[in-house]
């Protein structure tokens, strides 16, 4: 095996190890249980996070365009 192996298995062993300890150790309450309506959620995603929202989709529509005309290169 050799170092850079060795060491990526030492790495992720110790994120492992502290991410396990810290969601085990982590005290998690009990939230108070709110009933949400489906108009709520709506007026939420569009009016307060509308901007944020519509990047979103136009990038995420550009990366499957984007993806599509690489597929589309390496069959050539």
């Amino acid at each position: 095996m050799n170092r850079q192996r060795a060491f990526a298995i030492i790495s992720v062993a110790i994120f492992l190890i502290i991410i396990i300890s810290s969601l085990s150790l982590s005290s998690w309450g009990a939230g108070e249980i709110t009933e949400i309506g489906m108009h709520q959620i709506g007026i939420a995603i569009f009016e307060d996070y509308g901007i944020t929202f519509l990047i979103i989709g136009i990038l995420m529509f550009v990366a499957m365009i984007g993806g599509v005309f690489l597929a589309k290169e390496e069959s050539k």
